[in-house]
Order: structure tokens, then sequence, then C-alpha cells
């Protein structure tokens, strides 16, 4: 069984946000960075997260009545997903024909409103939970769902668009980089 979600402390709240921005900062400066994108791995992360969510469920599986949570949950865990993957940027290199990828800044910001959304919420909820009829257990697993949701639909979007991108450049035989530009 989980533990209940307590309340953070004002000096546990500040470190954690401390910590937060310090690796947000050294992410913003390779965030401009291309990186090699290699559709055959997209689905790595999404599977971990799939397995370490399935492990938890195994020692605490869900109750009948988080199921309907947790099925809300994955599918605002998929539109976030979807928006997410859309925010990367995804760049054809037309001789070798080798996809990169490179995350907005929109997609930091995103990440970092859901991270303060997630911890405003399991504040609320935490003190709340008992009085709402809402587990403990949901309030651990929830974000669990969600990040699967999000990880995968990311991904999904992702392969799609840079497969498109990548017959349109074949297709072409371009000279310039065909590019997805976030949200295209």
């Amino acid at each position: 069984m989980h533990a209940a979600a307590l309340p953070m402390s004002p000096t546990q709240l500040i470190i954690t946000i401390a910590v937060v921005l310090v690796l947000m900062a050294l992410r913003t400066g390779r965030l401009s960075q291309a990186r090699p994108l290699k559709t055959e791995r997209l689905w790595i992360v999404p599977l971990i997260f799939a397995g370490v969510t399935a492990l938890t469920f195994m020692q605490a599986p869900p109750t009948v009545h988080d199921v309907p949570w947790l099925i809300g949950t994955a599918i605002f865990g998929a539109i976030v997903g979807w928006y997410r993957g859309k925010m990367m940027r995804i760049t054809v290199d037309p001789q070798t024909h080798n996809l990169s990828q490179a995350a907005s800044p929109l997609a930091l910001l995103f990440l970092l409103a859901l991270f303060g959304l997630r911890y405003g919420l399991r504040y609320v909820l935490g003190e709340e939970a008992h009085a709402w009829g809402i587990s403990v257990n949901l309030l651990a697993d929830a974000p669990m769902v969600f990040a699967v949701a999000m990880f995968a639909l990311t991904r999904v979007e992702m392969f799609i668009r840079a497969e498109r991108l990548l017959a349109e450049a074949r297709a072409a035989h371009a000279t310039t980089p065909v590019t997805a530009e976030p949200g295209a």
C-alpha cells in the first residue's frame, strides 16, 4: 500500500523548486541543440514507464473505484502528450535523410506548468482526498498513468510526423533541410 501524500514543509518545497529550476536551467542550455532522432527507439521510454507502473499496480492494484479516475488521467495524459510531441522540432537532412529533433522552449515551459499543477493538485488533494472519496493509491498511481500516456503519445506524434517528413524528403530529393516547426 502507498504511503499517504503528506504536504511538503516550506523547506522541502523550496528545495524541490530550487532543484527543478537548476535542472531546467541546465536543460534550457541544450534545448536548441538538435539531437539525432531514431524513430525505431521511440518506444523505449514509454515501455519503461509502463513497466514501472505495472509493477506498482501488481504491488497495490487499483480499486474498481479508482479505474475511472485512472482512465480519465490516461486520456488527459494522452492529450497533453500529443500536444507536447507537436512542440518538438523535427528536421530531415536532405543528403543523408537522417532525422534530428530539438525541443522548443515552449515544450519546457509546458512541462514546468505540468510540474506545478501536479504539486498543486497533490497538495490540495492530499488534504482532501478522504473527504472526496479518493484513495491514497490513486494519488500515487494517477501521476504514473499520466506519465505513461503522455510519453507514449508524445512519441507516437513524433513518429508519425518524422515518418511523414522523411517520406517527403525522399520524394522531393530536397536540397534544403525539411523541417517541421513546433505545431506543424
